[in-house]
């Protein structure tokens, strides 16, 4: 199990011991503060992500027009 499973798993027998002992657990305002902070990370990245992924596809896009163009230069 790598490093990021264990918050999950630990979040997950939290709200198992509170549903078999009947109360509801409400999230203090820190805790609160941390997921929204790694919501955050976790969103940036992705869009990180995606934008470095769309600017190599569209240099590869590019690279294969410019590619074309050679090749009817030879052939004129």
């Amino acid at each position: 199990m790598g490093p990021r499973a264990r918050p999950a798993l630990l979040l997950l027998m939290l709200l198992q011991t509170a549903v078999l002992q009947g109360r509801l657990l409400h999230p203090s305002p820190s805790g609160t503060l941390v997921i929204g902070v790694i919501s955050g990370i976790a969103v940036f990245v992705i869009i990180l992500f995606i934008g470095i992924l769309f600017i190599i596809l569209r240099k590869r896009q590019t690279s294969r027009g410019v590619m074309g163009h050679y090749v009817l230069a030879e052939h004129e």
